[in-house]
This record gives structure tokens, C-alpha cells and sequence, in this order.
């Protein structure tokens, strides 16, 4: 009997990279001189999807998302009946000096966006919305021809 030993198709250095060393190679190449086309795939935005938690209570949902690195000014909410919506986006802060170079930067536009249904319809018009550290906390009320009430017969 012949066992033939075979390994993992991940367990092979690149592809846990998911790249052949000559990508590689390429890669630290083009940071280092600055090609376009690493230039290019620098910029290009990134969008990311917003984690969040929604906790439903008696009379409303509460939505909290985590969208580090957001402004308060830069975050859009949008509320259609059961539908959320949420869009934001971070941006890169440059030199601030005049005559001073960006040498290097990790840093780059990125924007988040998600949305999601509600069990429930709910009441935009009575929305409330804060934003601290980091965590958008929404409070949305369900709309009262929404919530189910008993009716007893005479």
C-alpha cells in the first residue's frame, strides 16, 4: 500500500497571502518607487461594513454601530419604514504645513455602509441619534399603529 503524503492547500506559505512571491516582489517594488498603479490602488476608497447591535425594547430599537475614525458631520442615516440605512466615511487628514511632504501613509479614505430590516416599521420623525466615541447609538420608536394591542369583547 503506497500513502502518499499531502499537505493542506493553505498550509503553503503564499497562500495564506494569497500571492505568488514574484506578486510579492512586484508589490515592494512599486511602494518603493511609487508606481502609478500602487499609487492608484492606494487612493481608491475602501468600504467597510459597519458592525452593529440592535437591541429591540418595548417601545423601540436601539441601534449602536461601531465607525471609528468618523466625524459626526461626515455620517448619513436614512430610515424607510423597516429599512436602515447607514453610510459614513473617514478622511485622511494630509500635511497640514505648507512645504511639508507626505513621505509615507498607511492611512486612506475608507467609508462604511450597511443596512438592515427592522422586525417593526418605525417613526423617523421621532428618531434620536448620538454620536460618542466612536459609536453611533440610535434610537428609533416603533410606530404606535405598529405595536399590537389587546382588545377585549363586550
Amino acid at each position: 500500500m503506497i500513502t502518499v503524503a499531502t499537505r493542506p492547500a493553505n498550509s503553503h506559505p503564499y497562500a495564506r497571502l494569497n500571492r505568488a512571491p514574484i506578486n510579492l516582489v512586484d508589490a515592494v517594488l512599486a511602494d518603493w518607487f511609487g508606481a502609478p498603479a500602487a499609487a492608484a490602488a492606494a487612493t481608491t476608497p475602501t468600504v467597510l461594513r459597519a458592525r452593529i447591535e440592535v437591541v429591540e425594547r418595548a417601545d423601540a430599537y436601539e441601534v449602536r454601530a461601531d465607525l471609528p475614525g468618523v466625524r459626526k458631520t461626515d455620517i448619513e442615516i436614512e430610515v424607510d419604514g423597516t429599512r436602515v440605512s447607514l453610510k459614513a466615511r473617514v478622511a485622511k487628514d494630509g500635511p497640514t504645513n505648507e512645504g511639508d511632504k507626505l513621505i509615507y501613509s498607511e492611512r486612506s479614505h475608507a467609508s462604511y455602509e450597511r443596512s438592515f430590516d427592522l422586525p417593526e416599521a418605525v417613526d423617523p420623525a421621532k428618531a434620536v441619534a448620538r454620536f460618542e466615541d466612536g459609536v453611533l447609538t440610535l434610537t428609533l420608536p416603533k410606530l404606535e399603529a405598529a405595536r399590537s394591542t389587546r382588545v377585549t369583547i363586550a
